[in-house]
């Protein structure tokens, strides 16, 4: 009977993370579960160059400097020169973490349970192969809560005939006037003519992509962008909620990535938290350590108990946004901002609706 070092469920970002940064220099055998097909897989992970995220410069897609936050009637531009704004590719990330000393078996099946048995694990598979690990590491996604937000977005990599595109400034959020539903479109330009166009919505849920292919055409052509050729398409669901399943009472069962609580529910941003998460687990003696600081969760449900219980077209998010300067927004957007920064945060909002949140 073979029995693995660790099985790793789930082979996205944060489950190819724990093969490289904890096990990527070992000998260990390790075992990775994955039943949907990753080779086709090609979307972006966005964050902001943060410290822990500069061992990964060199496989970095692009950067940008600046970045802008708009509705129809305002805009707000940003600035940071200290951490840029970047995105990683889910094959570099998948290329760059199979690149290791360790041997890591990868098995296209469906895992049902893990039962302890004695000093390891039974993983039991769809079609009842049995498999043996030492340690467990789940990153498979948490469920969708009923009556609580998630972000869901479609994108689409689109190539254009001429020089369209400002490759030095993204567009971070360009909301649109859509009835009680907060919209926005996300930029990233990759060069002059080619850019991938993303619609993101928050809400309770999902639509057919149907509706955010409408409205990126519909956004390209208030842009004057009426011929493009569509490369690829990307899209996702993010929860707006902390993760229930976080700390497992098995010490060897390691719940990682969004099921672990990594996503920071106010931003969607998980990629880079993810990788903060196997960081420290790596370095800690612990199953579990939290990635977010007591004040930005509670700031967190705070503020999204509040897009719950109003309809928000993006007013707020600019407010915010022209408050504080690039450092401060992104220390907002990566959970490192200060006392200073949470302050004027707090001062954005709009009074009595945030109040009301704050003591509900």
């Amino acid at each position: 009977m073979k029995i693995y070092k660790a099985a790793i469920i789930g082979l996205g970002a944060s489950g190819l993370a724990v093969n490289k940064i904890i096990y990527g220099e070992s000998s260990d055998k390790v075992i990775a579960f994955e039943n949907k097909d990753i080779n086709n897989r090609d979307n972006f992970f966005g964050f902001w160059l943060t410290e822990w995220m500069k061992p990964f410069e060199r496989i970095i897609e692009k950067k940008w400097n600046k970045w802008s936050i708009e509705t129809p009637h305002s805009k707000v531009n940003h600035l940071s020169n200290a951490k840029p704004y970047c995105v990683i590719s889910f094959k570099k990330w998948k290329k760059y973490c199979l690149e290791t000393k360790n041997k890591l078996d990868i098995v296209n099946k469906q895992v049902i349970e893990y039962l302890p048995i004695n000093n390891y694990f039974k993983i039991i598979t769809a079609d009842k192969e049995e498999y043996y690990a030492e340690k467990i590491y789940d990153s498979r996604s948490t469920r969708e809560k009923k009556g609580e937000l998630i972000q869901h977005f479609l994108g689409i990599n689109i190539t254009v005939a001429d020089n369209t595109f400002n490759d030095e400034k993204l567009t971070l959020m360009h909301f649109t006037q859509e009835n009680n539903l907060l919209h926005f479109i996300y930029i990233l330009p990759f060069s002059h003519n080619k850019a991938l166009v993303e619609s993101t919505v928050f809400s309770k849920e999902a639509f057919d992509d149907s509706w955010y292919i409408e409205k990126i055409k519909n956004y390209l052509m208030l842009k004057n962008i009426t011929k493009f050729e569509e490369q690829s398409m990307e899209k996702g669901i993010i929860p707006m909620f902390f993760a229930e399943q976080k700390k497992s009472n098995n010490s060897n069962i390691f719940n990682i990535g969004i099921r672990g609580g990594a996503c920071k529910p106010s931003t969607g941003y998980a990629f880079s938290f993810s990788i903060k998460q196997i960081q420290i687990l790596k370095e800690s003696n612990k199953n579990y350590v939290e990635v977010h600081k007591f004040l930005e969760r509670k700031m967190d449900k705070i503020f999204i108990n509040f897009l719950k219980k109003n309809n928000e077209n993006g007013n707020s998010f600019i407010k915010l946004a022209s408050n504080l300067n690039g450092d401060e927004f992104l220390s907002f957007m990566m959970g490192e901002s200060n006392l200073l920064t949470k302050f004027k945060i707090i001062k954005s909002m709009p009074k009595i609706a945030f109040i009301k949140e704050m003591f509900s």
